[in-house]
């Protein structure tokens, strides 16, 4: 990675957004009196990062698009 130029370029370049990210993730999944299959936590976490990174529309209408199961 040019950090230089990310910098030049106003990109965040730390960790902690993503270290925060992480954190609110798992705050959400490990509340009290909540239990997770790993399947289950791994069909929800697409869903949840694109309600986090206001993609959640574009999911949904991508989702329409789809064969039936």
């Amino acid at each position: 990675m040019n950090y230089l130029q990310m910098r030049e370029e106003e990109w965040p370049i730390g960790r902690g957004m993503v270290e925060s990210g992480a954190k609110q993730f798992k705050a959400r999944f490990s509340a009290p009196g909540m239990r997770w299959s790993r399947q289950g936590a791994e069909n929800l976490l697409p869903v949840r990062a694109a309600f986090l990174s206001g993609r959640f529309d574009q999911m949904g209408d991508a989702a329409k698009n789809l064969p039936p199961a």
